[in-house]
């Protein structure tokens, strides 16, 4: 277990919160994003001394005065600052044409003085939620072009990168989906590219990803950057979505690095110099794009915890002082109180008010924060936390510990905004599910949501029972991989049967059998969709296609994990000669390499790498081979 690092961001609360009777003790220390090294910067005891900063070891007293809250804002950048055409233009699928898409508001219960948000009506073109939860992060990314499986992919890993319990710590899952799903809503409707929206919201997506950390501590900005370099998934990640879209991975990380933080400005100087050091190298034809939108991912990362009710800011605030404590009894110290930690937020949240960044909000998303400040405002001692009469806003007592844990969850993300569907709240359901550990085709999932969505625990009940009898304890995995391919549950079962997993069953594991399952409707959809190509060299070509896009396999883990095949091909002047298909990026012989994938039933092609002698435009190139496919009798309409 790697010790933990010293605590940044998180003594704002203490410095802040803390009465005449304390104090705090600080030592500069290493480099609070500092991976695996370095102690604790900070004890606290009892004494007779105000609150202090972190001055280079001098005693000061700490405000939040404008150059504090200057440093969580972004320069002055014009909006349409965008990054280098060359890098973002031709590979990038164009964004769904939207109105008004906002993160689902939530209602202010706070005081009385605290402004309320108006619900807002749902656009027309919204698409239809799917059975398996999807955040609004990957809704947004889905309108912007990217592929259900890319999405897919990003969710499972993001899923797997956060030790500790969910339900108790700040720096988990929830909170790396919040910040993303807030800089989802802070990009729409501004003057960017789809590329550049992608590249943002994976940046916020990815930012605390820090799987080696101790259980129940908050990511490292460091580790981070470590892990998304070594890691073969996310280096696959990064290259397949890098490849489509348009940006690099140096682009990601750069982004990411704006999020680092320090409350030692000695520190927080050279995290702020590394941060733009990083994105002139990454973003060499416009480095003032990405320090402003670097600057406004930072605010994403610190407000989206507060854009939503009153309730579950103070659980989230009462998470960091878990892991503030966590982190100090791992050397020996003693934490902070929860009422500690909750007595500065208030003027933690006034200074991010204060930042010219907070204009960027949409008016639902203010009002929703500006009701939160209220709350705290009003308990900005740990004694008013600590007292009876400031209790937390009354609930109704739980049926079941679940079943109120669940309706809690389903309530939070509509916020009194209105009444969820049973579709809305199955969705949902399986995200709380995945957040609190409990297998979806679990004895416990299955009393949830009997309990709380009976008529839909019914019809999956109806469904299983006409399962064949071999598959009847998968049916809750059958119905989600259905939902998430917009196919019938008979026809899954079909392809099970005809494909010849059903008599292998026992042999797989548990864990193991949707991977065969997704594999095996894959191939069948990739069968089907070449079998009616001729036989002959454009037909061929095709079918060679979806056999190594089908076969997952190659050199790497990164080549197996990736969702789309290479095709090699010559040209001689814009005429297609030959091409073959593979999995492997390193060949360098021929013309062009294009990569292929297949997305919502159709083929797309993208330029990847040309060779020497190639010196057309990829662009040419993909026409070029698109015509010789048209004159061997495949139809246009089967490529995007």
């Amino acid at each position: 277990m790697r010790p933990p690092r010293p605590i940044p961001l998180f003594l704002t609360f203490i410095a802040l919160a803390l009465p005449a009777g304390a104090q705090i003790k600080t030592n500069a220390g290493a480099d609070a994003a500092s991976a695996g090294s370095g102690q604790v910067g900070a004890s606290f005891n009892a004494g007779g001394v105000a609150p202090v900063g972190l001055t280079g070891g001098s005693v000061s007293p700490l405000s939040l005065s404008p150059a504090f809250g200057a440093s969580l804002s972004a320069p002055a950048v014009s909006l349409d600052q965008g990054l280098a055409p060359s890098a973002m233009a031709a590979q990038v699928v164009p964004a769904a044409a939207t109105q008004d898409r906002t993160i689902p508001k939530a209602a202010a219960a706070a005081p009385k003085a605290a402004p309320a948000a108006s619900p807002k009506a749902a656009p027309s073109s919204e698409p239809v939620l799917e059975d398996r939860p999807l955040e609004w992060f990957i809704h947004s990314l889905r309108e912007l072009g990217v592929s259900n499986d890319l999405t897919g992919r990003l969710a499972d890993f993001l899923e797997t990168r956060h030790p500790g319990n969910h339900n108790v710590i700040y720096h988990g899952l929830g909170h790396t989906r919040a910040v993303a799903n807030l800089t989802a809503n802070l990009v729409d409707g501004q003057p960017l590219s789809a590329g550049q929206k992608i590249l943002l919201i994976l940046a916020g997506a990815l930012h605390d990803v820090d799987p080696d950390r101790a259980e129940n501590t908050p990511a490292r900005v460091s580790a981070t950057l470590a892990h998304l370099d070594e890691d073969d998934e996310a280096r696959a990640l990064l290259l397949d979505m890098g490849v489509r879209y348009g940006f690099t991975a140096a682009q990601v990380k750069a982004l990411i690095l704006a999020t680092d933080f320090s409350l030692e400005p000695a520190q927080m100087k050279e995290k702020q110099d590394a941060f733009a050091k990083a994105a002139k190298e990454a973003f060499p034809a416009d480095p003032a794009w990405a320090m402003a939108w670097g600057k406004r991912l930072a605010f994403a990362d610190q407000t989206a915890t507060y854009i939503g009710t009153p309730a579950d800011a103070r659980h989230h605030v009462e998470g960091l002082a878990l892991e503030i404590r966590t982190q100090l009894e791992a050397i020996g110290a003693k934490g902070p109180s929860d009422e500690v930690i909750l007595a500065g937020t208030y003027k933690f949240l006034s200074a991010l008010k204060q930042s010219p960044e907070f204009a960027l909000l949409p008016a639902h998303l203010r009002d929703n924060f500006d009701g939160v400040r209220a709350y705290f405002e009003k308990k900005q001692t740990p004694e008013a936390w600590a007292a009876e009469s400031a209790p937390m806003p009354a609930r109704a007592p739980p049926v079941s510990p679940d079943l109120a844990s669940a309706k809690r969850y389903i309530n939070s993300i509509f916020a009194g905004s209105r009444v969820p569907t049973e579709r809305e709240s199955d969705s949902l359901l399986g995200d709380w599910l995945d957040e609190n550990g409990i297998p979806r085709d679990s004895a416990r999932a299955a009393k949830v949501r009997e309990s709380l969505i009976p008529s839909k625990a019914k019809a999956d009940a109806d469904v299983a029972a006409k399962l064949n009898p071999a598959l009847r304890r998968h049916a809750a995995l059958l119905i989600r991989i259905a939902a998430e391919r917009k196919v019938s549950v008979p026809y899954v079962e079909d392809v099970i049967i005809k494909r010849g997993l059903l008599q292998y069953l026992a042999d797989i594991p548990d864990a193991n059998l949707e991977a065969q399952i997704e594999l095996a409707l894959t191939n069948a959809e990739l069968e089907g969709a070449v079998s009616k190509y001729p036989d002959n060299a454009q037909g061929e070509l095709m079918r060679s296609v979806a056999g190594a896009m089908g076969a997952k396999g190659g050199k790497s883990v990164e080549e197996v994990a990736r969702d789309g095949v290479f095709l090699y091909a010559d040209f001689r002047g814009g005429s297609f000669l030959r091409g073959f298909a593979s999995r492997d990026p390193d060949i360098q012989k021929h013309t062009i390499a294009f990569y292929v994938t297949r997305q919502d039933g159709k083929w797309r092609v993208d330029g990847y790498r040309q060779s020497a002698h190639g010196k057309a435009s990829d662009q040419s190139y993909i026409d070029g081979l698109k015509a010789w496919l048209r004159a061997g009798g495949l139809p246009s309409s089967d490529f995007r």
